[in-house]
């Protein structure tokens, strides 16, 4: 029998009442006899809450030290779970995730999975207990806890089930599914019953805050499906398609390509970078910097005639800006520049490269509403456009109407008329 991965977020196990609803519906699937693995995220503002202590007891605390202390968090989540399946008869045992062998690699708050032990999982499950495991969490080469960033347990919870040969991972969260649009902005978007992954991933990457961006990556690369749906269980949710999802099927691309989501990410900030220097070399020497610290980038733009100067300019999360800089400055002599008045909005589908006409429509959409797009940035399944931190909801909408979003159904990407 396929062993079964859920995971459960924050707010659904915000209170001892949902932690109570959580174990009432683990506990029915349990008595079906089907095996259970439950990663859990931090409860409610933990995290947060976690961050503001250190911060109050130390301007520059111990990036190491740090990681212990989030990482209690998902513990309290997994053990107070534990304890609500036991109250109802149902055998259960909390995993950190060092102890269900997830162990990773990287630095402190942004760690990689490496691999996963499952040996402890396995015994666990045929003795018949719901494992539970804190997600977020792994154990590095030095034997440190280290933590993988925000939205870490989604990594958590794929990488499991990929080791566990679990055909599907199934995250429950305080959302219907994935959605055309931010809710919270598009109130009207449509849910998207199913997609590809690579979509999804662009989608997570740009702003979407449904699923982390490496778990859909991690889902694809291993041909594992991920169901996303409200922690109640009710609806259909959406479905990111991860089998075979390396490349976007033909007939999407062929037949029905097109924009099937707009996103939004106003926490960004734009690092301009100007050195004297060999332009082809000093922007490898900054792009090689960035990686080592593992900082993601977007909408780069670098472009210089040859003995010009080096003009570079990437869009880059508030969270990793002062990271980003640090690691720019150590790697060449140049100034820096970060700006911080603009947003990121993307049209996200598939073809976009193909049709170029979807961008012209996006961009006089945009200038039609007096919006104006500072940095275009193109891809074969996103278009982002940098706008003014003040008017990405505005535009948000902007694109979504201008797509044919609001008319669209909510399985097939659509070519706008």
């Amino acid at each position: 029998m396929d062993i079964r991965i859920l995971k459960y977020g924050g707010s659904s196990l915000a209170d001892a009442a949902e932690v109570a609803s959580v174990a009432r519906r683990i506990a029915r699937i349990h008595r079906e006899g089907t095996p259970l693995v439950v990663v859990v995220s931090a409860r409610g503002d933990t995290t947060d809450d976690l961050v503001r202590a250190a911060v109050e007891t130390s301007d520059i605390p111990d990036p190491w030290e740090l990681d212990k202390l989030l990482a209690t968090g998902e513990l309290a989540s997994a053990a107070l779970l534990a304890i609500a399946l036991g109250d109802l008869g149902i055998p259960a045992v909390s995993l950190s995730g060092p102890e269900a062998g997830l162990r990773a690699v990287g630095r402190p708050g942004a760690g990689v999975i490496a691999s996963v032990e499952a040996g402890r999982i396995h015994d666990r499950l045929s003795r018949g207990q719901v494992v539970i495991v804190a997600g977020f969490q792994a154990l590095d080469p030095a034997g440190a806890i280290v933590t993988l960033g925000r939205g870490g347990s989604d990594t958590s919870a794929v990488a499991l089930a990929v080791a566990l040969e679990a055909p599907v991972c199934e995250i429950y969260t305080d959302v219907e599914g994935v959605r055309r649009a931010d809710p919270r902005v598009v109130p009207e978007a449509g849910l998207l019953h199913s997609l590809p992954a690579p979509v999804m991933t662009e989608m997570a990457f740009s702003g979407a805050r449904v699923l982390h961006p490496r778990s859909v990556e991690l889902a694809a690369a291993h041909g594992i499906d991920i169901v996303v749906r409200d922690a109640s269980g009710r609806g259909e949710g959406s479905t990111i398609i991860g089998k075979g999802a390396t490349m976007l099927d033909a007939e999407v691309l062929e037949g029905r390509a097109g924009v099937i989501a707009v996103t939004h990410d106003e926490r960004v900030s734009v690092v301009a970078i100007e050195a004297e220097c060999d332009r082809v070399r000093g922007s490898a020497q900054v792009l090689d910097a960035l990686a080592r610290v593992q900082i993601p980038l977007d909408s780069v733009v670098w472009s210089a005639p040859p003995g010009a100067p080096l003009r570079m300019e990437f869009c880059v999360s508030d969270v990793l800006r002062d990271a980003a800089v640090n690691a720019v400055r150590e790697a060449l002599d140049c100034s820096v520049v970060v700006r911080r008045e603009l947003g990121r909005v993307s049209a996200v589908g598939t073809g976009l490269l193909s049709r170029p006409g979807l961008t012209a429509l996006g961009l006089s959409a945009l200038a039609t509403a007096d919006i104006a797009a500072e940095c275009v940035s193109c891809a074969q399944a996103r278009t982002t456009f940098l706008v003014p931190r003040e008017r990405v909801h505005e535009a948000v909408t902007v694109l979504y109407e201008c797509f044919g979003l609001d008319e669209a159904d909510t399985t097939t990407p659509v070519i706008p008329a």
